[in-house]
Parts: structure tokens; sequence; C-alpha cells
């Protein structure tokens, strides 16, 4: 059976968890009883001295099969159930593994080490709900006495957890290891960034704190028991405390956001949602905190069902080749059919995958587009044809597949042009789906290639690829604006935008997949084409917001309609920096420019927001004239200009600059040629380039001596 995607990591994570230091026998029990070795279990401790020698030559079998023999003679003993546990995960027996943890448990069901390793049996099967309980079970056990192997569990926990989705159950975790102290400074930012890592959606950025009660509430005695359960990290505890209010105070805010934020740290996304839907729906919710809980619970019910309805599925059709090879004379003919109609085009694609894996490979592989790709009417990637010849065990055959919603129109231009009948198989388990949103997002369009220029390109002009890029992303929005509001998605429980919006619930929900849309995308072309959806679905735009310390008083999905002209440079360098690393692109660009307007800004920080508009400019012209206030700031800061070079070459080489490609390379040849982190540089952007460094070496190059540089000849 295939395991789940957190298995590797905590196997992983559970390695370092191996013992890797002499037994002390006043050091605490390795089985968490909280006793001291000595007093635990003195009779054990020469042959747990053994134990540690052979995992420290690295003879885990050896050891494993130790203490299988000694957990014979030794039943229900914690020490040596913990160290087989752990032994049994180091070696990816994993059935075994559960095997004892459940035996461990039940020999010993307070025990935090115990819990804490059915804990990760659980994450490891993928019952996250399960493996949040028994970890918060584990961490009530343990109390203010946190063992060393408690705490390697949990950071097992936090990467299977970000890795399976549950980002507030693993970012619950990390926030009790820093208000605990626990581990080291460095382990716990590792873990913050694993959490980041694991692709954290917009709505759910924002950090929620624990809300008071009302100061003149007659429930307050009950609502402080519970929040002090939460902050004290008993969530299990404070989740039925919260929930035991719901008849007394049931139009609470503070109330229903302590439920949602416990339930998110302990896996709960269908009862969170909820939480969030019904704080949404509230009369005295504001309007842009309402939008904010909408996509919360939207992020939340992702979470919980990765594939609701409706998505665009993948789709196979295929069908024989015998009478259509028949009738034209042989699949070379068929071939060259295909190579002549301006709707298909060979695609390339690795034989040695298909044979790697047991498989017959095509004879070719075609792209398929929806029209002939002329200037009036570019056309629109819509599937794959894959043509199989005959083999020992199949017929001829041709196979199509796409996205649903494009097969039909790919399959009837196939059908005419081949002369066959294509069907889809009996079943199409197994294939993979998108939202629809992702769909329209991932449009490709069939452009005609530029023409190479004469001459070469003037400065301060866009170049072919530069047009070409730009219609393809004109394209892309347009059919995007065009499609998007009336396309049904799941956010919106099966509605589209324009029916959504006819009810509050729905507007909220509409409101907030844009304002995600504009504050997060990675390109300006995304974020305004976002903003443009407001004129045909009839949203107002939003308005600015004044605020002194946007940080404190500003949740992160509205920094974006900050005034920045009236905030101070340690505010406005604070609101820059933390938007570029959470991922609220728009905020940071507007932060960017807005530092680098103000003459009291220091070059450190021109820096750092010249870069971050370099890598959202989509103009090469742009891109270039960013480069050079880099490269002026670079002499300022007394820094090396290498990477600047690397950055230039790249364009240079994009729009054929053929004088400033060569004068670039002979730059870091001169100057650049002992800078390792330079030259590995160098060598991605020419294997970008399609330049074979292999075979450059192999010619013997007298670049080769300084560095790898190629000789600018």
């Amino acid at each position: 059976m295939a395991q789940p995607r957190c298995y590797i990591q905590g196997l992983a994570r559970y390695q370092e968890t191996l013992p890797s230091m002499a037994i002390d026998p006043y050091a605490s029990c390795p089985g968490g009883t909280g006793k001291k070795v000595k007093f635990c279990c003195p009779d054990l401790v020469g042959d747990l001295e053994q134990l540690d020698r052979l995992i420290e030559g690295d003879q885990i079998s050896a050891a494993l099969e130790q203490v299988k023999r000694l957990a014979e003679k030794h039943p229900k003993r914690a020490c040596l159930m913990a160290t087989q546990l752990k032994l049994e995960l180091a070696t990816k027996q994993v059935a075994e593994a559960a095997a004892t943890s459940r035996g461990f448990l039940e020999a010993f069901p307070d025990n935090p080490l115990a819990l804490g390793h059915a804990a990760v049996s659980e994450a490891i099967a993928g019952n996250l709900l399960e493996s949040a309980a028994t970890f918060d079970k584990a961490r009530e056990a343990a109390g203010q006495e946190v063992s060393p192997d408690l705490v390697r569990i949990a950071a097992t926990l936090v990467q299977a957890a970000a890795q399976a989705g549950h980002i507030g159950f693993a970012q619950g975790i990390v926030e009790w290891m820093i208000d605990k102290s626990l581990g080291t400074a460095e382990d716990r930012r590792v873990l913050a960034a694993v959490v980041g890592s694991a692709g954290v959606a917009p709505a759910l950025r924002t950090k929620i704190h624990f809300e008071e009660p009302p100061a003149d509430s007659p429930w307050r005695p009950e609502f402080e028991i519970a929040l002090a359960h939460a902050r004290g990290w008993r969530l299990l505890k404070a989740l039925t405390a919260f929930r035991s209010l719901k008849s007394v105070a049931g139009e609470s805010p503070a109330l229903f956001t302590n439920i949602a934020a416990v339930c998110e740290m302990l896996a709960r996304p269908v009862e969170a949602s909820e939480a969030w839907a019904k704080i949404a729906g509230m009369k005295g919710t504001a309007a842009d905190d309402a939008v904010e809980a909408s996509g919360r619970a939207m992020a939340l019910e992702t979470e919980a069902d990765e594939d609701r309805s409706p998505q665009v599925r993948y789709a196979i059709t295929r069908g024989p080749l015998a009478a259509a090879e028949a009738a034209a004379g042989g699949i070379e003919l068929l071939e060259d059919k295909l190579r002549h109609d301006s709707r298909f085009e060979p695609a390339p694609f690795d034989r040695s995958t298909w044979v790697a894996r047991g498989a017959a490979p095509p004879r070719s592989v075609w792209r398929v587009f929806d029209a002939a790709g002329d200037a009036a009417a570019p056309g629109r990637l819509v599937a794959s044809l894959l043509l199989f010849g005959k083999q020992t065990d199949r017929e001829a055959e041709a196979v199509l597949q796409g996205f649903a919603p494009d097969l039909a129109a790919a399959r009837q231009i196939v059908e005419a042009v081949l002369g066959l009948s294509l069907a889809a198989p009996a079943s199409q388990d197994g294939l993979p789906s998108i939202t629809p949103t992702n769909w329209l997002l991932s449009s490709q369009f069939r452009m005609k290639p530029p023409a190479m220029p004469t001459a070469p390109i003037p400065a301060g002009e866009e170049s072919p690829l530069d047009k070409l890029l730009d219609e393809q992303r004109s394209l892309l929005w347009k059919r995007f604006i065009d499609l998007w509001p009336d396309t049904a998605l799941p956010e919106l429980l099966g509605k589209t935008p324009r029916e959504a919006l006819k009810t509050p619930q729905g507007a909220r929900r509409v409101e907030a997949l844009v304002s995600e849309g504009e504050a997060t995308s990675r390109q300006p072309d995304a974020s305004a084409a976002w903003t443009a959806l407001r004129g045909p679905l009839g949203l107002k735009p939003p308005q600015p917001i004044e605020a002194a310390r946007p940080l404190d008083e500003v949740p992160p999905l509205r920094w974006h309609r900050v005034t920045l002209a009236k905030l101070d440079l340690d505010q406005l360098r604070g609101l820059f920096l933390t938007a570029m690393d959470a991922g609220f692109d728009l905020a940071a660009e507007r932060a960017a420019e807005a530092i680098l307007a103000r003459a009291d800004t220091a070059p450190e920080d021109r820096w750092e927001a010249w870069s971050f508009l370099e890598a959202r400019a989509t103009s090469s012209v742009k891109r270039l004239e960013i480069i050079g206030h880099l490269r002026e700031l670079s002499k300022e800061l007394k820094v090396s200009d290498g990477m600047i070079d690397i950055a230039e070459l790249r364009i240079r080489l994009q729009r054929g600059d053929q004088a400033d490609i060569m004068r670039l390379l002979e730059h870091l040849r001169r100057d650049h040629s002992r800078d390792q982190r330079v030259l590995e540089a160098l060598a991605e952007v020419l294997v970008e380039a399609g330049v074979d460094l292999s075979a450059l070496a192999g010619q013997g190059m007298p670049a080769a001596a300084a560095g790898g540089m190629p000789a600018a000849a």
C-alpha cells in the first residue's frame, strides 16, 4: 500500500531521534516515565549502553534485534519499547512500528512519550485529526518537563502536518515551541520555514490571537477558564469549554474566533470553517473583517477536502488506428498529415521514461490547438495526441488527453483529421484534477514566432520576445476576465461568481477571492487582472486605509491599501520586508516604490527595493533599467557586481544583444573568474540559453583553465 506523503519526511526526522550519547544513570528515562534511569530500570543500564554503542556505530539492524530480545526478556519496559519503536521507524518498518506504538500506549496510557509516538503513527497513517488530539494529550501529560524526545516528535509532526496541508496544526506546534522556548532558535526557525514552504493559502497567513470576552458578559468566568486552557496549550479542554458556551454566547465573535483558532490547531478544518463563516455572517462584523473571515472559511474548506466539486478533471479518449492507417496509407502518412495541419505541432518527449516503467513509448506526440494559430486567431492548446504503432500485445491506436472542457473540441479536430472515432475508457479513475480558476490560469496559446532581428535591438526598445510574451499574457488575461465570472467554482459552493453575488454570503466569498488575487499575485499583470474583474462583477474598488503602524493595526490582506506617504521610514521598511517575505506582493511593490521615492532612505533599503522590483518586472527594458540602478548601488555599497552581471547576462541573452553579451562575459572573466557562486550562476544561465557546457569542456577551451569561463570569442 502506498504510504502518505508525510511518510518519508517523518522517517527522516525520526532517524534524528535515535540516542547518540552514553547512558547517564541519573538522566531521565528514555521511555518518558519521568523517573531517573537509576530508579526506573537500573538492571538495564548496561544493556542500554550496549544499544547506544550499536547505534553510534550505525548498526541499526543489530540494535533492533538486540532491543527485541531485551523486550521479550523484560516486557513492558518503557525505555525498551520507546527505543524499539524509534529503530523500527528508522528502518522503515511502518507496520511493526504501529504495532509497537499501540502496545506502548496500552502499557503506559499517560506517558507523554507513548502518546507522542502514537501521534506520529497516526500522522504517518494520514490520520491528522487523531494525531493532533493525541499530541495535545502528550503535551498536557508532559506539563513543564518536556523531554528532548517529545520536542523531536513535535518537529516530526510539524513536517507531517505541513505536507498534509494542515497548516494550523503545524503552525500551532511551532508556536508552542516558541512559547516554551523548546529546541534551539535555529530549530524553530527551520520549522517555521517548513510551514511557510508548504504553500500557505493567503487567507491563512494572518495570525489569529485568542480573544478576551466582553467585560460585562455574564459568562465571562467560564470564558476565562476556557481561555486559560487555550493559552496553556490544553487545546482539547479549551475546545470543550468554548463549545459549552454556545448556548449562552451564540452571537459572540470572540467565542467563535477562539473556537476557530483552536480547531485549526487541532486539525479540525470543517469546524474551524463553520466558525469563521458564522463570524462573517454576524451583524456587528465589519465589512472587511467579514470578507476575510469568509476567505479563511473557504481556505479551510479546501484543507478539509482538496477535491471539492466542481473540479476540472483530466480525461482520456482513445481509438484504433487500423482503419485510418489503411485509408491514409500507413501511420507515417498520418503523421505527415498532422505535420501539415497548423492545428497540430510535434512535441518532444523522453522515450527512456516510458521504457523505464515497462511501457511501450508512442511513435510521436502532438500538441493540439483549437485554431490555426495565425495573427487573427491564435490557437489555444487544448490537448495532447499520442500515436502508438502496432505492438505485440496491442493494436496501433491514438490516445487523446487533456482537461475535460477542452477535450470535446480537440476530439472533433482529431477525428476529422485522422478519420477515426475516439471513445473514453470505461474508467477515468486516478487522473488528476485542478480547480476551475487554475484551469483558466493555465491557458497556453500558440503564438507566431518572432522574426530574428536583422540589426541590434536599440536600447530602450522591447525585444521580439518581450512582445511575444506580452501578447501571450494579454490573451491569457482576456480569456480569464471573460470566463471567470461565469465559471462555477468550488469556493463558491458550485455557483458562478455572478450567481454568488446575489446573496450576502456569496458576495463576501467573491470579494475574498478577488482581494486575495489582487494582494498575492506574483506578477503585476496578474494582480491587475484580478482588479479588472471588479468592473464586470460590479464590485466596488477597495478604499485606502490610514494607519501609522500598519503591521500592528492592519491585517496582511489589506496592506496594499495602506496610505504610505505618511508612514515613517521604519514602518515603511518593516511593511516592505514583511509583505515581501509573506507573499503579499502588491503591498511589497507599493512599499518598494514608496521607499525609492524618499530622499532619506539608506542605500541598503534602495538595494532591497530595486531587487524586488526587478524580479517582479515583466519587460526586459524595465529590468535592464533597474539593473542599472543596482549597479550604481553596488559601487556605493562596495559590493561585488558579479551577480548583477549574471542577471543582466540572462536578459541580454534573451534579447540577443550580442555586443553586450560579449562585454559581460569579458567582465565576468576579468573580475569574477575566482568567485565560485558567480561561476555556478553563470553555468546555470548558459545552460538555460542552450550552451552545452560539457561539449565546451571536451574541446579544451582556454577558458576551462580559468574557472570554466567560456572564451569571449
